[in-house]
């Protein structure tokens, strides 16, 4: 089987704020001419590097030996990550940047055009991209070793690239009068921890390795009326703490009824799924997390170590 590109993706604001017809459309208009030159030219250095790379390690249901022993029936796509994460820690393979797969563009500071896929809309001031050249109007047409002809094709690069220390892309710049398109590379040095986003939205967050040790809720405008909080504030409400040992609330003080308002002394709007996320993005096992809560009116602040990777799950809902 020849992989030519990957569609599809999505971020936390919707599943579809990054398709588009158009650029479905134009991704399969690069395929086809893909597919026409490796007809054509079957041994050019081009027609090899037009099909995307094998896996080298491809992964097989015979991997998740969670799978067969728990799971019946159809598998959606959010549990085989679900699997992934669980068998992973199972077999004391965890690694942190399995939390978070196919980074977005914007985590290097790109902005691609919705109606095309990979042609670059902005540049974040400041950004490594910004920072190594890249510039709007120009279209990338390879990361590394993947070919790209949509955004997900850049995602699946990035996908790849975690840990490494650089990535090379091929750039192409707008034609001048007919002639080709100039092509060039750039290279963006990766920082540690570069691919990590909101994890807000992903249903596989429920099966991420760590105790909580506690349930809460957002509050509504009622209660942060009461409390004297803005409407835009973080507040989140404490309604139980969990028996179990070793986790979040225990290990930075939380009670029951505490109204969670700061983290790291920041007071920006979050719900509790992207408090949770945000908590993933900053610490790892033996970090020290900062809280500011109210308690019975009172402001109070807590700190303490996030706790070690931990699991007691061994299948999916």
């Amino acid at each position: 089987m020849n992989v030519y590109a990957r569609y599809g993706g999505r971020d936390a604001e919707s599943p579809e704020s990054r398709l588009s017809k158009e650029s479905l459309l134009h991704t399969m208009r690069e395929v086809l001419d893909a597919h026409e030159l490796r007809r054509r030219e079957p041994d050019s250095a081009a027609a090899r590097e037009a099909v995307h790379p094998a896996p080298e390690k491809p992964v097989r249901p015979d991997d998740f030996p969670l799978i067969r022993k728990h799971h019946n029936g159809c598998l959606h796509c959010h549990q085989v990550q679900e699997y992934r994460l669980l068998q992973s820690y199972a077999d004391g393979a965890f690694d942190t940047r399995l939390l978070f797969p196919f980074p977005l563009p914007e985590n290097l500071g790109v902005t691609f055009q919705r109606d095309h896929g990979h042609r670059v809309a902005r540049v974040e001031p400041g950004s490594v991209a910004e920072q190594h050249g890249l510039a709007p109007g120009e279209t990338i047409v390879r990361a590394g070793k993947i070919s790209v002809r949509s955004e997900e094709d850049f995602r699946w690069s990035l996908h790849r690239h975690r840990g490494l220390p650089e990535l090379v892309l091929e750039v192409e710049s707008a034609p001048v009068a007919g002639a080709p398109a100039p092509r060039r590379k750039v290279v963006l040095p990766l920082a540690e921890g570069w691919w990590k986003g909101d994890l807000s939205w992903r249903k596989s967050l429920r099966s991420y390795p760590v105790v909580w040790g506690f349930l809460g809720y957002s509050v509504g405008s009622e209660e942060r009326r009461t409390a004297g909080l803005e409407s835009d504030s973080l507040a989140i409400k404490v309604v139980s703490l969990r028996g179990q040992t070793g986790g979040v609330a225990q290990a930075v003080g939380l009670a029951k009824g505490d109204l969670i308002v700061g983290l790291e002394g920041e007071t920006g709007l979050l719900t509790l799924e992207q408090f949770k996320s945000e908590l993933l993005k900053r610490y790892t096992p033996g970090d020290e997390i900062r809280l500011e809560v109210l308690r019975n009116g009172k402001l109070h602040k807590l700190q303490g170590r996030f706790p070690p990777w931990f699991t007691t799950d061994r299948t999916v809902p």
